[in-house]
């Protein structure tokens, strides 16, 4: 039977989590030693993937092998990687390793539900289980975290009059969650 899934395992992972995801599949069964995931065997020919959307394993496995393997794998993973490993599609988040560093100016649009910044990337308030703020931090920024993801606003206004501005543009920002109803603590 052919599989194509793909795991919430995000391509921005470092270094040291590939290698531990390396070392999780060696220890599957059909394991061969190649320049690339691959697992082989009696109608057996399964390979993994790096892809925008997670990781990507495809080919064919009898369906019998198939879910005890695939359970394996999602269990392995969850254990080693220390969140919850599953498709995307049936609502597994993905984790980010690396912060999102945004900019005070990139914001196109906010609301009660969520953020959305020039590059149309966007964020969603329930996600975040930390909202903190500081002015007194070089720049001031706001920091929006969970296990999941980080995303760090900062106001870096150049030239005359930019700590004003900075300032001036904090406080607006403040402004505007305050009216959406998003509540940052504050560290100054």
């Amino acid at each position: 039977m052919r599989h194509d899934i793909r795991l919430n395992i995000h391509y921005s992972a470092p270094k040291e989590i590939w290698e531990t995801i390396s070392d999780v599949y060696r220890t599957l069964p059909y394991w061969h030693e190649d320049h690339y995931p691959h697992w082989i065997g009696d109608a057996i020919d399964l390979c993994a993937s790096v892809e925008p959307g997670g990781i990507q394993i495809s080919g064919v496995m009898p369906e019998t092998i198939w879910n005890t393997w695939y359970d394996t794998l999602k269990k392995r993973l969850t254990e080693t990687l220390g969140y919850a490993i599953g498709e995307p599609e049936e609502g597994y988040p993905f984790k980010y390793w690396e912060p999102f560093q945004k900019q005070y100016s990139e914001i196109e649009s906010m609301d009660h539900k969520k953020i959305v910044f020039h590059d149309q990337s966007t964020f969603f308030w329930e996600q975040f289980e930390r909202r903190e703020r500081d002015i007194t931090a070089t720049p001031p920024y706001f920091v929006f975290c969970s296990p999941y993801i980080t995303l760090r606003i900062s106001f870096d206004d150049a030239g005359p009059c930019s700590k004003k501005k900075r300032i001036r543009h904090f406080h607006d920002f403040l402004a505007k969650l305050n009216a959406i109803g998003i509540t940052t603590l504050d560290l100054s």
